[in-house]
């Protein structure tokens, strides 16, 4: 048996149900759950997505598919399912996961912090600037975090109190006066939007929660990090296309 988020599923003949999930031993791996919907003992409500359950696997001979023969919930998140905007931010952590992660490569540090993660938005209300800070831990976890105290260009520190330009290619904030005047990114970030990014990074998460950034230094950090996820996928992400719709932005 293993633990596992279900991240997607979907029918797959009259009663079986093809499932994606996130396994803490195994890493991402597809499942083939026979009989799903006629089955209520093994699998009724126990494969919604979102869930943390944990499965009893079997390998397939035929192809890179698992059976799954039985699946118990372990935790639900129903708070998170009926919240449109947590059903956002959810589908976008684990689209993330699920792109940067190769199939069958375990993590379990990454399965832990999205875990919590889960279990956090679901006794909460949805916090803009913590997400955002989430973000940035996550990126970090998959192996793409982004600086916001050395510049990119220069690899010299960003003195508090000024302002930055996020260098896509770089990976970071960079000075202004190391971003060429013909840049096609235009991704300012504030000395606010710095400070706070800085030092919700330096705490932990509990005390990161009571930092403050306007609006606008949000939104700085929003389009710096929505513009890197996109440079590094080199594709639309669409949970990030739907969580900018729901936002306006």
């Amino acid at each position: 048996m293993t633990r596992s988020i279900i991240l997607k599923k979907q029918d797959r003949g009259e009663a079986d149900e093809l499932v994606v999930f996130l396994s803490r031993d195994l890493g991402w791996l597809t499942g083939v759950a026979k009989n799903a919907k006629r089955s209520r003992i093994r699998f009724g409500g126990h494969l919604e997505p979102f869930s943390v359950v944990d499965l009893t696997l079997r390998l397939r001979r035929k192809d890179e598919l698992v059976w799954i023969d039985e699946a118990q919930v372990v935790g639900g998140f129903l708070n998170i399912r009926c919240d449109l905007a947590k059903v956002a931010r959810t589908a976008y952590f684990l689209e993330l996961a699920s792109v940067f992660v190769p199939e069958g490569h375990p993590d379990t540090d990454l399965f832990d912090f999205l875990v919590e993660f889960l279990y956090t938005l679901d006794t909460s209300t949805p916090n803009p600037l913590l997400f955002i800070l989430d973000e940035i831990r996550l990126l970090g976890r998959l192996g793409y975090a982004p600086r916001f105290d050395i510049c990119p260009e220069c690899s010299n520190p960003l003195e508090p109190g000024t302002a930055a330009n996020f260098s896509l290619s770089g990976g970071g904030a960079c000075h202004l006066s190391c971003v060429s005047s013909q840049s096609s990114e235009n991704l300012f970030l504030s000395p606010s939007a710095l400070a706070v990014a800085r030092r919700g990074l330096a705490m932990d998460r509990e005390s990161g929660n009571r930092l403050r950034l306007n609006k606008t230094g949000q939104g700085e950090l929003r389009r710096a990090l929505s513009a890197f996820a996109r440079y590094l996928r080199g594709a639309e992400i669409n949970s990030l296309l739907f969580l900018e719709k729901l936002y306006g932005q």
